[in-house]
């Protein structure tokens, strides 16, 4: 229900480029000690690390990094491992990335691929043209994407290796990034804020302190002064330290309490909401902003926001929402809906709703049935009864529909998939909502439809019409989860009114 598993790769891919290998780009300017001028093709290995990695202090994976040079320019690669058990359910999560870059460091191609269990997804992608083109492969073959980019965009664990070189304090560097998971562009900060003495497994060594910022995730890095990375942390309880090879390929499998990430992820508010399921509308305001701008549609609106001052005399916004539950007025066919939104009804390389087997399981699900909103409550509604309730993630609604089971990501995908398949537009949304068990809001995602307006539903809880306690914080595919990260662990949130 929760999103659980996706939330912290998210959060680790986005605050720990090496950590994870994952893919943010930057725009570099080479340090001269890192260059090097062999002969022929990548014949001199500048640097070969290793990281644990760990979560609230026990290792639950480790990270590798290679990068070699030549006359070509740079190899860079990188593999990461996560392992751990959540509710008896064993993660199995693999990353691994290789890049290649021009003599002057610009980025030529590169390849991601992530593993989950048995499921796969290979990204690989050139920079050209002003424009990151790429083909994504997974269950159901591939597909092209493209991203707009700068022609000097870069990925980020190669940006902070060469900007690890010839530190000093008050060294920065800001440029925009790329994130291969997710596909999508954003900035990235790279700050040396001062020293410390800190314990490595040389002994105690003097290092420099390295803050890196993107979309309001810090993480912060000890390196030394020939530009190693000792250990960091990042939130979320996630950290890593330097290792050797054969200390990091020990990869125990480690119990992780559910509590231990709802802990991260839950927002308590001030007062308990007893009955979300039968609320027709709900007031409410959303504290420890960035930002004062939140998404609104018709079923959710806004009031005037305020700033306030935190303890730390930085300025935050809240800001008040009214949420309604929305019920369509009247029904529309389903030759109607996709007329009149028929952006909505484009497969994705996660939602592949114009595959065979998606059309044909939508087809049974939904017979002759021409009806939008009857047809898009009985898809909602298989998928509800056929998938099993658990925490585990897929790439894809193909991954999905044959594993028959999953958390809210996965019910949403397969549902959006299914519904578009039949004709009728719909959308990802994702955001907040209440879990009376956990006794506040966590992170979710949902599907809409549109059926003569557009309409929440729910296929994780059974909600043909989503309760009012679904916040919508963003809308679209994979590169619009980048943006939950400007709320995570910063929000506070206050019941004004429930009816």
């Amino acid at each position: 229900m929760t999103g659980l598993v996706r939330l912290k790769a998210l959060a680790q891919g986005t605050a720990m480029a090496v950590t994870l290998a994952a893919p943010l780009v930057a725009t570099v300017t080479l340090a001269p000690t890192a260059l090097a001028n062999p002969s022929v093709g990548y014949e001199k290995e500048l640097v070969e690390s290793w990281e644990n990695t760990l979560f609230q202090g026990k290792k639950v994976g480790f990270s590798y990094m290679q990068v070699e040079s030549g006359e070509k320019g740079y190899h860079i690669t990188g593999r990461a491992v996560l392992k751990l058990t959540l509710m008896d359910v064993t993660q199995d999560m693999s990353f691994s990335s290789e890049a290649f870059l021009a003599p002057d460091g610009r980025l030529k191609k590169f390849s991601y691929l992530q593993t989950m269990g048995k499921q796969r997804q290979n990204i690989r992608g050139v920079v050209k043209d002003g424009a990151i083109r790429m083909v994504v492969t997974g269950a159901g073959g591939g597909r092209e994407a493209l991203v707009k980019g700068p022609a000097n965009v870069n990925l980020a664990h190669i940006v902070e290796y060469f900007f690890n070189f010839d530190l000093a304090v008050g060294k920065q560097l800001t440029a925009p990034v790329f994130i291969e998971a997710l596909r999508a562009v954003d900035n990235f900060h790279l700050e040396v804020t001062g020293k410390k003495r800190v314990k490595t497994m040389r002994g105690v060594e003097d290092t420099f302190v390295v803050v890196s910022r993107m979309h309001g995730v810090s993480t912060t890095t000890y390196v030394t002064a020939d530009g190693r990375r000792v250990s960091g942390s990042s939130l979320m309880g996630i950290s890593f330290v330097e290792t050797t090879e054969e200390d990091a390929l020990k990869l125990p499998t480690v119990n992780v309490p559910i509590t231990s990430l709802i802990t991260f992820s839950l927002i308590v508010p001030d007062k308990p909401i007893a009955d979300p399921a039968s609320l027709k509308e709900l007031s409410l305001s959303i504290g420890g902003l960035s930002s004062p701008e939140i998404l609104q549609d018709e079923r959710q609106k806004m009031g005037d926001f305020t700033r306030v001052l935190d303890k730390e005399g930085k300025r935050t916004f809240t800001v008040p929402m009214t949420v309604r539950k929305i019920t369509p007025r009247a029904a529309i066919s389903i030759s109607q809906a996709g007329k009149a939104h028929p952006e909505a009804l484009k497969p994705t390389p996660e939602i592949q709703s114009d595959n065979k087997m998606i059309k044909k399981v939508a087809r049974q699900i939904t017979g002759k049935e021409t009806d939008s909103w009857k047809a898009a409550r009985k898809i909602n509604r298989w998928v509800f009864l056929n998938l099993e309730k658990t925490l585990v993630d897929s790439f894809t609604a193909i991954d999905v529909l044959l594993s028959k089971k999953g958390e809210c990501q996965s019910h949403t995908n397969l549902a959006v998939a299914l519904l578009q398949a039949n004709g009728i537009p719909a959308r990802v949304a994702g955001g907040l909502v209440y879990s009376k068990s956990n006794g506040g809001f966590l992170y979710h995602a949902w599907p809409e439809v549109f059926v003569g307006q557009w309409v929440a539903m729910d296929p994780t809880l059974g909600q043909d019409v989503a309760d009012p306690t679904h916040i919508k914080l963003i809308e679209g595919g994979v590169e619009s989860m980048l943006g939950l990260m400007r709320y995570i662990t910063k929000i506070s949130i206050t019941i004004d009114k429930a009816k």
